[in-house]
């Protein structure tokens, strides 16, 4: 029996949830840590000290087999946060070399700002040139359900963003998988990268894949997050809980 807990500052890790269904029966709970969004406008100190509180809240409460951060932001910009017990979600890099000589990466602001997306590739020692867009726009609409609700807009604002950007785009942020189709339709002559499925991947090498299947969701405030969840297809009741990481 295996359980994983994944945890955001909102929806954005849904993905990684979804990719888990899709390759186990383990139980998942999924923490959105609304209180606390976004990451990606956080100084590091603060983010250090919401993500390492939400990972202790979270061991504490559930004791999962697994924790993953599911944003990439904490991930890059956090020294010492995996371990054999906790996973974060990286820029999906190796597989942009194997498909070209070049890659764009949409990603939150810190991200973009901080370099750290080229200290990763640096140390993967790869062969690829890489150019950061902020896309912390984009990930607003994703988070707050705008995507649904005005399309025409959303898709407006994806042409902003990917109207200098060629050939193939990671989607570093782990909001920007619900607009991947929307991106596709406007830039169909460009190859959009996932992680979810690979970090799926690797955390079910880690803790397992059995289980019961059940999904339990809590989310800290800020918003209330159960309607876009019905929305998205997620039949789930919401319950609230404060791990302790954010002050909402």
């Amino acid at each position: 029996m295996a359980t994983i807990a994944v945890f955001d500052s909102g929806l954005g890790s849904l993905g990684v949830v979804r990719a888990l269904r899709r390759v186990s029966r383990c139980d998942i709970i999924y923490y959105a840590d609304t209180a606390s969004h976004p990451y990606g406008t956080k100084p590091v100190a603060e983010l250090r000290r919401i993500v390492f509180g939400t990972i202790r809240g979270l061991r504490e409460r559930f004791a999962p087999d697994l924790v993953v951060v599911g944003s990439n932001t904490p991930t890059l910009l956090l020294e010492g946060m995996e371990d054999r017990s906790t996973m974060g979600v990286w820029p999906p890099l190796r597989e942009a070399a194997r498909i070209g000589r070049a890659a764009t990466v949409l990603a939150t602001r810190s991200v973009v700002e901080s370099g750290a997306v080229r200290r990763y590739a640096g140390s993967l020692d790869l062969d690829l040139h890489i150019r950061e867009v902020d896309a912390s726009a984009l990930v607003r609409m994703a988070e707050t359900g705008a995507f649904l609700d005005d399309p025409e807009g959303c898709r407006g604002v994806i042409r902003g963003v990917l109207r200098d950007v060629r050939g193939t785009c990671v989607l570093s942020s782990t909001h920007l998988p619900f607009l991947r189709g929307m991106m596709e339709s406007v830039r169909p002559d460009m190859v959009f990268l996932d992680p979810a499925d690979m970090v799926a991947g690797r955390a079910v090498s880690a803790a397992g894949s059995g289980g019961g299947g059940t999904l339990r969701v809590y989310a800290s405030g800020g918003h209330d997050i159960e309607p876009l969840l019905r929305r998205l297809g997620v039949l789930q009741a919401v319950s609230r809980l404060n791990l302790g990481g954010s002050r909402g």
